[in-house]
């Protein structure tokens, strides 16, 4: 009897029922899609670091070394359980081509290694250790997405050419937000390139670890030992958030969809719900004057609910499990093959039981105001003009959310690929940026190269600015190393999150990461050793930087006696110059060159395409959700409004008339809602952006807004589908006839 009761009022009720499972389905979709991504993302990078046995602590360095020293270091520190060094050889990347295509520009230290003997081991796609044979090359997997190569091809290094065997995963390095790549070639290669003249050697001083070391005493104690340090530390955990970090924006922008969605789908579920009651309202008032508990008539709504749920549950794991392959195509390239044992599997199964149980407590929510109602009030009550207006508040509301979908991951993306988003890296807004790292004098060549921007008549201002490992001496007198760029930081400043950056001698700024470890605020004080003394610097300003693993300071003038680890030179030119040409005239100088644009893109062009991914899903997303809710809301109010329609007609308007005045009554919520989310999208959709990149050492972070290009996507995506579903939600009001009225209202 039951199941005759649900079939027959599914029969009557396609459309609500048919959005109902809809609704149901795509929040299942959109929530069990990230949970399939992020458990599978993070299983790749975790297996992919599990099989090259990553480090857990990595000390870089440019200079001379004693082995002795660190073999004692080991021995004397039980906490360690191996250690190895392993050579970097810098190139030159003006020297090298790839498949016919220089990497004159590329923002990447290049350089070329050989297998790690005990662990950081190179993988190739198969996530196997590669044989190299002499006159092979390696190279890193992202570069074969970038610059479109294949096996067979070549690779030159100055008058030298390598074979390309095959692409290597490197788990240190895969993220483009790592500075370096390293290519992996037989030694005897590495031996002949390490003897010319113009390469440069780093070590990586790497460290396996017990397990629940803490890597911050580890640094602390290497530092006092006085061990080679003229580098970045880098550390397992980081290795792992910078993964995660540059692949992962998709991922967090889908969740965010499908949080916006199913918060829509609650509000829609519910007033659908409710809307069927009141048609319902005179036979649930029969029901109970027959006798019928509210416990069964709640039943026998549940149980439609229920099989709605399962519905919408099978589609949209379904679906989520279809859009997994292509969405994660990136993302198998540079991990391997994603995890596709059970665990994802239960993980996206539970997250459709979580989205399918809240829908269904929304429901359960719903039903007490039937149960609320006596036998009388069921029977003669009358329909209520604020259901009329909730459902236009509703659609209003929809809209604004759909273009909360849109707008923020196409915010993220324009604000991201714009070269003034380097202020919250850590990096100068300029218009070119000059690295000098390959060079066995960096002082030099940086000196050099400042005195040609003196006289160059072309350049509008520059800024030259060396970076030094300086050791602080902490408050419980432990020593530790600041990486601190040294310079005039007022031509082309950073992001401050509190205070300003350093102007006179004895300030220092902290980024926002070092602030946070280190304990201290604006205004607290810090102790440098120079030349034999101790130095005492005020922190002047916090910053927002993520370069170097978020751990960097900024000073106009400190550790002058200190070796240079590298430069950094910011220019603006004047603009009638030729850019291209005057990128090559400084890079034959010895400086990396490039256009602070390309910088951006050469160092987000992961992240970059992983938003447009999830720019393209929130739109279609969005598209389908406005078109279904103005449709099936505007079919609802005609169906509601049908004895008030004919009404009209019965008094001489036409159906034209009529259809004018229901689109506009449809079209202004719509735009009122589009106008809405545009304001809230940029006010808490940059909020919400801002907490997540503070959370990795980019904070004041604000919205750069492409208002043409967003204008010109709005309509085309939300405007019009919500229009064409208004044309087809009120084509209704034609088939209404004038002698309806007549017939009475129920």
């Amino acid at each position: 009897m039951v199941k005759k009761l649900i079939w027959n009022d599914i029969g009557q009720n396609k459309l609500s029922s048919a959005a109902a499972v809809f609704f149901m389905a795509v929040s299942a979709m959109l929530l069990s899609l990230s949970v399939l991504l992020s458990s599978g993302l993070l299983g790749a990078i975790d297996g992919l670091m599990e099989r090259s046995k990553v480090p857990d602590y990595m000390q870089m360095h440019a200079g001379d070394m004693e082995l002795s020293a660190l073999s004692a270091f080991a021995k004397q520190h039980g906490e360690i359980r191996e250690w190895q060094v392993c050579g970097f050889l810098n190139l030159d990347n003006s020297r090298i081509t790839l498949g016919g295509r220089s990497l004159a520009d590329s923002t990447q230290d290049n350089g070329l290694c050989v297998q790690g003997e005990a662990f950081d081991h190179l993988l190739d796609t198969e996530n196997q250790k590669p044989e190299v044979r002499p006159g092979q090359v390696y190279v890193p997997v992202c570069y074969r997405m970038r610059y479109q190569l294949a096996v067979g091809d070549s690779m030159e290094i100055g008058e030298k050419s390598l074979v390309i065997a095959g692409f290597l995963r490197d788990a240190q390095m895969n993220s483009m937000m790592a500075s370096s790549k390293r290519f992996l070639v037989h030694e005897d290669d590495y031996a002949v390139f390490q003897a010319e003249e113009n390469t440069q050697e780093e070590y990586l001083i790497e460290f396996l670890l017990q397990d629940g070391t803490d890597t911050g005493l580890l640094e602390s104690t290497y530092t006092a030992a006085g061990l080679p340090a003229n580098g970045p530390v880098i550390t397992r955990p980081l290795i792992r958030m910078m993964n995660a970090l540059s692949d992962g924006t998709m991922i967090f922008e889908i969740f965010l969809a499908g949080i916006v969605v199913l918060l829509i789908s609650m509000l829609c579920i519910r007033f659908l719900l409710l809307l069927q009651m009141e048609r319902d309202r005179k036979e649930v008032g029969m029901l109970k004057a027959l006798g019928i508990g509210k416990r069964e008539i709640r039943q026998l709504y549940l149980a439609k609910y229920i099989l709605f749920s399962g519905c919408g549950a099978l589609a949209g794991l379904f679906a989520a499990f279809l859009l997994k392959a292509p969405l994660a195509g990136q993302l198998q390239e540079l991990y391997g093959v994603m995890d596709g044992g059970a665990v994802p599997a239960v993980m996206a199964v539970l997250a459709v039981l979580i989205v399918e149980g809240i829908l269904l407590y929304t429901v359960r929510c719903a039903l007490r105001k039937t149960e609320r109602l006596t036998v009388l009030e069921a029977l003669y009550a009358t329909q209520e003009k604020r259901t009329v207006r909730g459902q236009y508040v509703l659609i209003g509301f929809v809209a604004a959310a759909c273009t909360l979908l849109v707008l923020v991951p196409q915010n993220l993306y324009t604000t991201m690929s714009d070269p003034a988003f380097v202020t919250y890296m850590g990096i100068g807004d300029s218009e070119i940026r000059m690295d000098v790292r390959q060079s066995e004098n960096i002082d030099a060549v940086t000196e050099q190269i400042a005195e040609a921007l003196a006289q160059d008549a072309r350049v509008k201002q520059y800024a030259v600015l060396r970076t030094r490992a300086c050791p602080v001496l902490l408050a419980d007198g432990e020593v530790t190393r600041l990486t601190v760029e040294t310079g005039d930081h007022s031509v082309f400043p950073v992001s401050c999150l509190a205070g300003a950056l350093p102007q006179t001698e004895g300030e220092i700024a902290l980024s926002a990461m070092n602030a946070e470890e280190l304990g201290v605020t604006v205004g607290d004080t810090l102790r440098l050793p120079e030349d034999g003394k101790e130095t005492v610097y005020t922190v002047c300003g916090i910053y927002s930087d993520i370069t170097n693993g978020g751990r960097t300071a900024k000073a106009c003038s400190v550790g002058e006696d200190l070796p240079a680890r590298w430069s950094v030179v910011y220019v603006s030119l004047e603009n009638a110059v030729e850019k291209e040409a005057w990128l090559e005239q400084y890079r034959q100088m010895g400086a990396d060159a490039i256009d602070l644009a390309d910088y951006v893109k050469d160092t987000y062009g992961q992240t970059l395409t992983q938003l447009q991914l999830a720019a393209k899903v929130a739109a279609v997303t969005a598209a389908l959700v406005i078109a279904v809710v103005v449709m099936l809301f505007m079919r609802l109010l005609v169906e509601k409004e049908r004895y008030t329609i004919s009404l009209h007609k019965a008094l001489g308007f036409t159906g034209t008339d009529l259809q004018k005045s229901w689109f506009v009554r449809g079209a202004v919520p719509v735009f009122a809602g589009i106008c809405a989310g545009l304001v809230c999208g940029n006010l808490f959709g940059e909020s919400l952006c801002g907490a997540v990149l503070q959370s990795f050492g980019a904070g004041g972070f604000r919205f750069i807004v492409a208002w043409k290009e967003l204008l010109a996507k709005i309509p085309v995506v939300l405007a019009g589908p919500a229009i064409l579903a208004i044309l087809i939600g009120i084509a209704g009001i034609r088939r209404i006839r004038a002698y309806e009225c007549c017939m009475g209202k129920e």
